[in-house]
């Protein structure tokens, strides 16, 4: 036959799930399917996955493609929802494919009085000549919990199925795997849909059921819908019936907040999403399950036997998880790291079931799972990275689950500076977030000052200061040193990213003082360093210099690379305001140098920063640029939008003195959001810094002049934006209607090297 007249497909049933043309994701998972079917060996190729996640809709998709690749096939589509699956089905539905003589002769076999093998036999020879894909949906509804067969015709045809030889592959979906012999295991494909739609598949689902505005969706940002979907783990049936509940229910009316806060217990979703085998399990594997839920993530035998010795000492933990996993994988298992796993979606329900209190409830099972946290820990010395204080993080959520709040800010006295310094300033605040108006005395005193800290770093300065100025006002009533010392360091910190520099240097200056009493080398020096930032930013560099040195002899003292980063870090940026640029780079690369080291990452993107512009300074834009991108990249991956602000704001600049204008007021407007969402005062200096840029690309060089001196004007007092002289000299070459080549990007590069 020739390669561009094929067999039209045969099809019979019904596909499998519908809504096809809306399809999303599954793209990997599509090819490893397709391919396995062009694989001679593979007879059967298995879906499997929870309820809900879609595979239905996966191998309805597969048979959609092959029906338009017009390949030589012929299908069955056979489920147990819709048609019924069972040996008789496949029969009918076969015979119906082949038609004519074939079709009565299956006919025949199936209504005679052979053995059940041979009549599969007899069906699967009856394909000779032809490629047949037999969909088999919902096996799960004739299997046991451990994928054995419920009845013996269907054990008869995978039986034949592997052991003849045939044309005939079969496609199943199902939430329990067959359980096969291990020698056939060869030819089977086992296809794991573990995981939901990623965001943005799922925002598009939630806006195509929505396509008609009854759910109000069209009034929700992406961003907005994106939490939904995430909270919802991306499970495409869950995502339809939050939809659904939001356009029926009339009785309670639900917003998509409030239907994401009770989803869980809602029973018109809990029966659509639910494992039914859950309901079967006996009392031991479901307080091991319980467990699970509870920990809410991977987790080995040791910490669930561990939660559940003094409430069932007696318990078999490892049999009752083996169990579980063998049980149509109602967990998933890490063979790697030894860990059991509950889909995400599976532990919300199971979790919601669980009575608040009592022995086995959920209050006393969060501190049970806290507890085991808690005796994971590692010393403070052995502590480099983030990842380093996880189980201080989840010994927190658990203790806040708990409702012991107290326990908890105690636990997150222990790490938030740490985070707060190792770029998870952002975590640091939604966790002290979690503690608002629960703590009081001395608690409350630590919980404000790191919620005021992690709120400095992460940007947002106006709210920093009117929490760290209550601290410290706190902080006189109690008789804790360090925690006053944190309080003034961060609230002068603050004070000198606002711009209030004279504010900021009796809070910095006495938090020295009590560094030093404390005799706490770490707090000293970054106490330090932000006066010595101060110093600079007012253009004292004598000062700076001196706070600097300072800074170095004590950190070449304790042999900390940390502190010599920090005191690189300040001479670096007093470099810049003394316009020693070569100084100003060999000072932020060593800072940058030290920082590695000692593995505080929150403070790379201000010493990338400095050093891009005192490249800039010198006409290395490459460089310049480089460094400027790589700044900018810490301050997103950090969180710390003052830092990707500031870089952006500096890379217009630069994108100004390369003449290329519409790039520069790009760069600005972009500076001017990020800096914008952090409520920082340079905001101005963006904007403006834009305008200019944009009427230079009008032709219009009095407003761009005049934009350039209002920027310079915002931006001065801020030693990490490039100098305000630079606009200055630039809005006066304009002013002067010099030609736009003549000296203006060098000009001022001269002016100020």
């Amino acid at each position: 036959m020739s390669a561009d007249v094929k067999r039209p497909v045969r099809v019979v049933g019904t596909p499998v799930a519908y809504g096809l043309e809306t399809f999303k994701d599954r793209t990997l998972q599509q090819e490893k399917v397709l391919r396995a079917l062009t694989d001679g060996r593979t007879r059967l190729v298995t879906i499997v996955g929870r309820r809900g996640i879609g595979k239905s809709a996966l191998a309805a998709r597969i048979v959609a493609r092959i029906e338009d690749d017009r390949a030589p096939w012929m299908i069955a589509n056979i489920s147990s929802r819709t048609s019924g699956l069972s040996l008789e089905r496949i029969f009918l539905d076969c015979a119906r494919l082949l038609g004519g003589e074939a079709e009565e002769n299956l006919l025949s076999a199936w209504t005679g009085s052979r053995a059940v093998v041979d009549k599969v036999a007899e069906l699967l020879d009856a394909f000779t000549g032809h490629r047949c894909l037999l969909v088999l949906d919902n096996l799960e509804d004739r299997l046991t919990d451990v994928g054995e067969p419920l009845d013996g015709d269907l054990r008869d045809f995978f039986e034949a199925l592997f052991r003849t030889r045939h044309l005939v592959q079969v496609l199943v979906t199902t939430q329990v795997p067959i359980a096969l012999p291990p020698a056939v295991r060869r030819y089977e494909t086992r296809i794991y849909l573990d995981d939901g739609l990623p965001p943005g598949d799922g925002v598009a689902l939630l806006r195509e059921l929505d396509r008609d505005g009854e759910a109000g969706l069209e009034r929700m940002s992406d961003a907005e819908l994106a939490t939904a979907v995430s909270r919802l783990h991306g499970v495409p049936r869950a995502i339809e019936l939050a939809f659904g509940a939001l356009v029926e229910d009339y009785l309670t009316l639900p917003t998509l907040q409030r239907l994401l806060d009770t989803y869980a217990t809602r029973g018109d979703m809990v029966k659509n999403l639910a494992q039914e085998g859950v309901r079967r399990l006996d009392d031991e594997t479901r307080l091991v399950l319980d467990v699970l839920a509870v920990f809410g993530r991977p987790t080995p035998v040791e910490a669930v036997a561990s939660v559940l010795r003094p409430i069932a000492p007696d318990l078999d933990v490892a049999a009752a998880l083996a169990r579980l996993a063998a049980r149509g994988r109602m967990v998933t298992v890490d063979r790697v790291n030894h860990c059991f796993r509950l889909h995400p979606l599976d532990a919300d329900l199971v979790f919601s079931e669980l009575s608040p209190d009592g022995l086995l409830g959920r209050r006393q099972l969060d501190r049970h799972v806290a507890d085991w946290y808690a005796s994971t820990k590692s010393a403070r010395d052995g502590w480099r990275t983030a990842d380093d204080v996880l189980p201080q993080r989840r010994e927190f959520a658990h203790r806040v689950r708990a409702g012991d709040h107290e326990v908890a800010a105690q636990v997150l006295a222990e790490v938030d500076e740490f985070l707060i310094w190792r770029g998870a300033a952002g975590a640091v605040v939604a966790m002290h977030e979690q503690l608002l108006d629960r703590l009081t005395g001395d608690i409350k005193l630590g919980h404000l000052v790191g919620y005021g800290l992690s709120l400095m770093l992460s940007g947002s300065l106006e709210e920093a200061s009117d929490i760290l100025s209550a601290a410290v006002e706190l902080s006189e009533q109690v008789d804790d040193i360090r925690l006053r010392q944190r309080a003034t360091y961060a609230l002068g910190d603050v004070y000198r990213q606002l711009g209030e520099l004279d504010l900021a240097v009796a809070p910095l200056t006495r938090s020295e003082r009590l560094a030093e009493e404390i005799g706490e080398f770490e707090l000293l020096s970054r106490t330090l360093l932000s006066l010595s930032l101060t110093h600079s930013y007012r253009r004292n560099v004598s000062e700076a210099q001196r706070v600097a040195e300072r800074m170095r002899v004590h950190a070449d003292k304790a042999d900390d690379d940390g502190g010599r980063a920090q005191a690189h870090d300040a001479d670096a940026l007093a470099a810049v305001v003394a316009q020693n640029w070569q100084r100003a780079i060999d000072a932020s690369g060593l800072a940058l140098d030290h920082y590695e080291k000692a593995g505080i990452t929150e403070a790379l993107g201000y010493a990338y920063n400095v050093m891009g512009i005192a490249h800039l300074a010198l006409g290395q834009y490459g460089e310049a640029e480089e460094n400027l991108l790589r700044g900018h990249e810490c301050g997103l991956e950090q969180q710390i939008p003052r830092i990707a602000g500031m870089c952006l704001y500096n890379l217009g600049w630069l994108a100004w003195r390369r003449r290329d204008h519409a790039a520069a007021a790009a760069a600005a407007s972009d500076a001017g959001q990020a800096l914008g969402r952090a409520g920082a005062r340079e905001l101005a200096a963006m904007n403006r810094l834009a305008d200019a840029a944009r009427a230079m690309v009008a032709g219009d060089r009095a407003a761009a002049a005049s934009g350039l001196l209002a920027a310079a004007t915002s931006s001065r007092g801020n030693a990490d934006l490039v100098p305000a002289e630079w606009l200055e000299a630039e809005a006066a070459l304009i002013a002067d209607n010099r030609q736009s080549g003549e000296k203006s990007g060098q000009g001022a590069e001269d002016d100020e090297s």
